[in-house]
């Protein structure tokens, strides 16, 4: 039988092996092409169509033929030699020389041998069989190993023989049962489609291609007017949303590609153990098919009727804080009453409009969505006012004997009393006052005009608005108008006064506060008095006027005459009194518990010097 006219893959050529000792391979789930194990055709074994069964029958040749090989015949022709030409026997045998062994494709060169070294000695005939045993074992090894390994060298399966290959260092006998499950698995796996327990927004989407798919979720219930349900909860109240007052069309985004994943990727869980990444996508999958999961699309709503919704809640549910309020003061006794202070409530708009927003995007059903409102404090309490509300300034001033002025001053407290200032109002004397005329009880007194003293009706009543300054610019109100006197007054320092006429020359203060201001302004005893009721300046704070002199002004040493027609003839007055003049600057000091902490300028007032001057006729 010549090797040239056969297969070697034909079995009659070999012999099995009848009780192979090898490691049988672990039975396993069946593997991805690149797992470690029975990963048949990355290792080169091509696994038939159909698993091998026990009817399949192998005929072998009873008397197989072997054909000596090239080098038995020259170890043959090489004991004949020796027995026709021995050597004579030697007394002492000498030392062996090297011989190269002999060339196949040589056999001739056993025969001039002899005749080229004379000290040649052929092997004996035992060490000739026992070389011959030694390859015959080795041929048969490397035989059994070929047949053994028939199927991952050559790609073929013995029906009737156990078939093996070395897998990462370990013998593994190849099992038909775990082949075959492993192939219906790897089918299964292979096919392009969603795999079944799939479902997109409760749609079985299960055995499906992507395409298909996007048709049957792009029905009728893309306007779905029952997409979503969120009811909005802020206290008592409730603001229901749904598709009705805020549409919404839904979007598929990549919702498919998510569905078409699962079962195709891997998870580093894997890590560290015997699970290879085909098992576990195949794990995944079969849990699929009696779990299952539901994927859900986003909700593309209407974000400018989400935000009007939004913005109703928020005016529905803001209210602003009130701080608390005097809500009168008792002239008489000096005592405030307060109204209670009342808490803000807001929200905050654009996180609910974000909370709302995500709740539709996943198309959530019989939500509510609860909004704990933002509390915002007042800024001022009825305790604050009980505490911080009183007299913030005073002054007093000393009037004269004369009856009519006095009355004067006396009225023009009364008709300034209980005026209640609110924050940014303006006060003015000559308004509040109005014109000093007899019929409402003003009586002529002494009063400066052109620089005379003069009596005319309500003379003295820029005592009352000296006194009145003096008190608001102590209580730290903004002076809006005022002006000095032609000459200094007795009653207030210099530079300290504020003289009024009707209608042009008036005086005018501003509350310059947050909370309003209360003026009591009376006269008793010969004194004339002015307070101003509010807010504190602070604890221990309190301010105080402090004038300087910057400059004095001599008058003129000479007497100024005037004819005055008028005078009796030959007669002579004296209009005007020598005055010296005066540049006075007056500050603003602040003290704290009777320390100085701060002085601002006020105003510069000045007062003419005054020439001696004498009418006559």
């Amino acid at each position: 039988m010549s090797w040239d006219r056969h297969d070697i893959n034909n079995p009659e050529l070999y012999t099995p092996r009848p009780n192979p000792r090898v490691k049988k391979a672990a039975m396993q789930v069946p593997m991805a092409d690149d797992d470690v194990g029975l990963a048949f055709e990355d290792s080169y074994l091509v696994m038939p169509q159909e698993a091998p069964t026990e009817t399949d029958d192998f005929v072998y040749d009873e008397d197989p033929h072997w054909s000596l090989s090239v080098f038995e015949m020259e170890v043959q022709r090489a004991a004949a030699a020796q027995r026709t030409h021995r050597a004579p026997v030697q007394a002492e045998a000498p030392k062996a020389k090297r011989v190269k062994a002999p060339k196949p494709s040589r056999p001739e060169r056993f025969e001039k041998s002899p005749a080229r070294d004379q000290n040649f000695v052929p092997p004996s005939q035992g060490k000739l069989y026992l070389f011959a045993g030694v390859i015959a074992a080795c041929v048969l090894i490397l035989s059994v190993i070929a047949v053994m390994m028939m199927p991952q060298i050559a790609g073929y399966f013995w029906k009737d023989l156990d078939n093996y290959a070395f897998i990462n260092g370990e013998l593994l006998r190849y099992d038909p049962k775990i082949a075959a499950t492993y192939r219906q698995y790897r089918e299964y796996m292979r096919k392009d489609v969603i795999y079944p327990g799939v479902f997109v927004d409760g749609t079985h989407v299960g055995d499906m291609t992507l395409e298909e798919a996007r048709q049957a979720l792009s029905g009728a219930t893309a306007d779905d007017a029952n997409m979503y349900s969120v009811t909005v909860a802020i206290g008592n109240q409730t603001w229901p949303i749904n598709g009705s007052n805020v549409p919404a069309v839904r979007s598929m985004g990549n919702v498919l590609e998510r569905a078409y994943a699962i079962g195709r990727t891997n998870t580093t869980a894997i890590l560290g153990t015997q699970q290879t990444p085909f098992r576990e996508r195949v794990t995944t999958v079969m849990n699929l098919r009696e779990a299952g999961v539901n994927l859900a699309s986003e909700a593309q709503f209407d974000e400018a009727a989400l935000q009007a919704i939004v913005d109703e809640i928020a005016k529905a549910v803001t209210r602003e804080p009130k701080d608390a309020q005097i809500k009168s003061f008792d002239f008489a006794s000096r005592t405030f009453g307060f109204a209670d202070e009342q808490v803000g409530v807001t929200i905050d708009s654009p996180a609910l409009f974000q909370r709302i927003g995500d709740s539709l995007n996943r198309r959530e059903q019989g939500v509510t969505i609860t909004v704990d409102p933002v509390i915002k404090q007042p800024r001022v309490t009825k305790a604050q006012l009980a505490k911080d509300f009183r007299m913030i300034a005073a002054y007093t001033t000393d009037t004269t004997n004369d009856k009519n002025r006095n009355n004067n001053i006396s009225l023009a407290c009364q008709a300034i009393n209980g005026t209640a200032l609110l924050p940014g109002a303006v006060f003015s004397f000559n308004k509040a006052t109005g014109q000093r005329t007899t019929d409402k009880g003003y009586r002529e007194a002494g009063a400066i005009a052109a620089g005379q003293s003069i009596e005319e009706v309500g003379g003295g009543i820029c005592q009352v608005s000296s006194t009145l300054f003096n008190a608001v610019a102590r209580a730290n109100l903004e002076i809006v108008s005022r002006s000095p006197h032609a000459w200094p007054s007795t009653y207030v320092n210099r530079g300290e006064d504020a003289t009024v006429n009707w209608p042009n020359l008036d005086f005018q203060f501003k509350n310059n506060q947050s909370t309003p201001v209360f003026i009591i302004t009376y006269y008793k005893d010969r004194t004339c008095s002015a307070e101003v009721w509010g807010m504190s300046l602070g604890d221990g704070v309190t301010i105080d006027l402090k004038s300087e002199v910057v400059q004095t002004i001599s008058p003129s040493s000479e007497v100024r005459y005037v004819n005055n027609p008028n005078l009796a003839f030959g007669t002579s007055k004296e209009t005007i009194k020598a005055r010296t003049g005066y540049v006075v600057e007056t500050y603003k000091v602040w003290y704290q518990n009777g320390q100085e902490i701060k002085r601002e300028k006020m105003h510069t007032s000045t007062y003419k010097a005054y020439q001696r001057t004498v009418e006559y006729n």
